[in-house]
């Protein structure tokens, strides 16, 4: 598929158009347009997830976004810091033992390359900009497949991180949305199940102004399969686990 010039437009023509930014020499990141819309948020009841966090709400995001194809790999991570802190070590494996604070330093030094010629930023995505993108319009829990089609998790991971990509992608081109690391989001975790009911039905949630814990999204390599829909779970942000990871998102 031909990649688009990054410097033309921000918005995308289409819901999975792909663009690609070079941010080493030789080392690119390929993104996937997610346009705006309407989304639940959270597990409903007839998903698998934790029965105390199906308590789902609704939104409105009126901007799209560029959501990364995959999980930041360690090649990547290496071409912008200049180390590997990951237990599981391959260049194609995503980059993990990484914190929130970690992944803020990763896309201050990346913002710093790339500049913002199309009115954009990297960033770690919103909880519901996360959401958006897994489920891409998909009303099944584990979006583009089956669970062992989409993810790496604890009954098929051999307790390891797996190649970013290999797995099916949702209907946008996104992998591993499900499984072989968690995902830190931009947003705090209010220490509750859900947003509160003033966000329900709310328009480009962003979540509480503060709190002790980021939000992580997506379950990991020894994740059981229910933790891997739309349950949210909180972290301090200076947990560097070896199955904690991010994604990028240009918004």
């Amino acid at each position: 598929m031909k990649k688009q010039n990054p410097s033309i437009s921000f918005i995308g023509m289409r819901a999975g158009e792909e663009r690609a930014w070079e941010i080493a020499s030789g080392v690119k990141m390929t993104f996937c347009w997610c346009p705006a819309g309407k989304i639940p948020l959270g597990s409903s009841e007839s998903e698998e997830g934790r029965d105390d966090d199906k308590n789902q709400v609704h939104v409105t995001l009126t901007k799209g976004f560029w959501m990364a194809n995959t999980q930041v790999t360690q090649k990547q991570w290496t071409a912008i810091m200049g180390n590997n802190p990951s237990f599981f070590k391959g260049e194609n494996l995503p980059v993990e033992k990484v914190s929130w604070h970690d992944a803020q330093e990763f896309l201050k030094k990346l913002n710093a390359k790339l500049g913002n010629t199309d009115g954009g930023q990297m960033v770690l995505p919103t909880e519901a900009q996360w959401e958006h993108a897994r489920r891409a319009r998909e009303i099944e829990p584990y979006s583009g497949g089956t669970i062992d089609e989409v993810a790496w998790y604890i009954q098929n991971s051999g307790d390891e991180t797996h190649p970013v990509g290999i797995k099916k992608p949702n209907a946008w081109g996104l992998h591993d949305m499900h499984g072989n690391v968690w995902e830190w989001c931009a947003d705090w975790d209010d220490d509750k199940l859900m947003y509160d009911d003033n966000l329900s039905g709310g328009v480009d949630p962003t979540g509480p102004s503060s709190g002790t814990r980021r939000l992580t999204r997506g379950g990991s390599w020894r994740s059981i399969a229910s933790s891997c829909t739309s349950g949210r779970y909180g972290s301090t942000p200076t947990n560097q686990g070896d199955y904690v990871g991010f994604r990028v998102t240009r918004s």
